[in-house]
C-alpha cells in the first residue's frame, strides 16, 4: 500500500532511542520507507491514542518499567489493534497479551524491518483493520467506509488507495503528480484526468455536499484530507 509507514519506539533507554530510529530509517531508504519516532512509554501511549491511526506499528522495549505485561494491552487498545513488537524479554514462554511477536536483542535492523513488513501485511489484510477518518471507520482491506449510524460506503480499489495515501500524509497537501505516481504508477510526464475523475466520483460518495467538500479537499495543487 502507498505511503510512508510511521513507527513508534517506546523505550527508556537513551542509547536505543537515539540509534535504532536512525538504523531503521537508513535501512528503509532502500524503498522500505519507514519513519521512526522514539518516546518514553507513558507519553508515547498518549501520542499513539491521539494519532488516530496514523502510527502503523509500535516497538516496545521489554526493559521499560513496569514491564511489557503492563504496557502491551494499553498499546494494543490505543493503536486500534495495530502491530506491537516486543524488543527483547524472555525468549521462552507466552507473549504478553497485546504483543504481536518478539524480536531478540541486540536488535538487527534488517530482521526487524522484515518482521515489521510481515506484521503490517497481516494486519492490513484483515477485516478488522480500521482507520478513523472524519467520522467514518475506514477499512482499507475491505475497501469500505462505515459511518456511526451503520452507513456502509463501498469503495473501488483506487478510491481506497487515494484515501489511504492521503491519510498517511498526515494532513499534508499531496501534489497531483505524487498521487498519480503512488496510486497508478504514472510518471510526471503522463497527461491524464484519471485522478480528477476518481476524486469527483469519490466526493459524490463520501461528501454530504460534494460542491462544498469537507473531507477530500483540493489544496496547493493537490489534495488533502480535512479533519
Amino acid at each position: 500500500m502507498p505511503g510512508n509507514r510511521r513507527i513508534l519506539l517506546l523505550t527508556e533507554d537513551a542509547t536505543l532511542a537515539a540509534l535504532l530510529p536512525q538504523r531503521l530509517e537508513q535501512e528503509s531508504a532502500n524503498g522500505r520507507r519507514f519513519e521512526v519516532e522514539a518516546a518514553a512509554p507513558e507519553p508515547g501511549l498518549a501520542q499513539l491514542a491521539e494519532a488516530a491511526g496514523r502510527i502503523d506499528a509500535t516497538l516496545l522495549d521489554a526493559a521499560a518499567s513496569p514491564g511489557p505485561s503492563h504496557w502491551a494491552p494499553l498499546l494494543r487498545e490505543a493503536g486500534g489493534g495495530r502491530p506491537v513488537l516486543l524488543l527483547g524479554g524472555e525468549a521462552e514462554g507466552p507473549l504478553p497479551e497485546g504483543i504481536t511477536e518478539r524480536v531478540a536483542k541486540p536488535v538487527r535492523a534488517p530482521e526487524l524491518l522484515a518482521r515489521l513488513h510481515a506484521a503490517l501485511a497481516v494486519f492490513e489484510a484483515s477485516p478488522e483493520a480500521a482507520i478513523p477518518l472524519a467520522g467514518y471507520a475506514f477499512h482499507p482491506a475491505a475497501k469500505l467506509l462505515q459511518g456511526k449510524g451503520g452507513t456502509r460506503i463501498r469503495l473501488t480499489e483506487k478510491e481506497a488507495a487515494i484515501l489511504l495515501y492521503l491519510h498517511r500524509a498526515g494532513g499534508r497537501a499531496v501534489p497531483r503528480a505524487e498521487l498519480l505516481g503512488e496510486v497508478w504508477g504514472y510518471s510526471s510526464a503522463v497527461t491524464t484526468h484519471t485522478l480528477e475523475t476518481h476524486v469527483y466520483r469519490l466526493r459524490r460518495k463520501i461528501e454530504p455536499d460534494p460542491q462544498q467538500a469537507r473531507l477530500l479537499l483540493t489544496d496547493e495543487g493537490g489534495y488533502r484530507l480535512g479533519s
